[in-house]
């Protein structure tokens, strides 16, 4: 009787898990993308660039589509970096700060132009790093991680949908 209790919560378990799908979000028909130049809503010089070719790198490192000009992509991924915060993350036993976080915010658009419509759409998606308060060329390297970070969150967003 324990058998039978094993195999049918087994055949249960499966029978659920048969509607879990591990196939992207990513519509079949969108193959390209392009990723024009960021706009930029600070006062950090270059970073729309920066960002631009994490966006390209993350695109092409991830496969599942190439990228192409504006005019000849399937898909469009369109940002803004909104914000950047710097404030410490931690602190040493006399209250001085060791460690900065930095953040880098993007209101991002990915669009269907095959299909002409917003596949998604969200505001204020974070990319974040910590750097060494002691050191002043570390916020440039912390700035660099955090673009990275935010490049990737952009792509899972676009491929997966989570």
């Amino acid at each position: 009787m324990e058998r039978k209790t094993i195999v049918t919560l087994f055949i249960l378990f499966c029978a659920g898990c048969s509607y879990y799908s591990v196939s992207g979000a990513l519509p079949g028909h969108i193959k390209s993308c392009a990723v024009p130049l960021f706009e930029n809503e600070t006062v950090e010089v270059d970073i729309v660039e920066d960002i631009t070719a994490e966006v390209v790198d993350a695109v092409i490192n991830d496969g599942n589509m190439k990228v192409v000009g504006e005019f000849q992509s399937d898909a469009v991924v369109r940002g803004t970096i909104v914000d950047i915060i710097d404030g410490p993350a931690t602190y040493s036993k006399d209250e001085k700060a060791e460690l900065f976080k930095i953040s880098v915010y993007a209101d991002v658009q990915f669009f269907d132009q095959k299909k002409n419509r917003v596949i998604w759409e969200e505001n204020n998606i974070e990319g974040w790093a910590n750097y060494d308060a002691a050191d002043p060329s570390a916020r440039e390297e912390g700035i660099a991680e955090a673009l990275e970070m935010l490049a990737k969150e952009i792509i899972d967003k676009t491929v997966s949908g989570w």
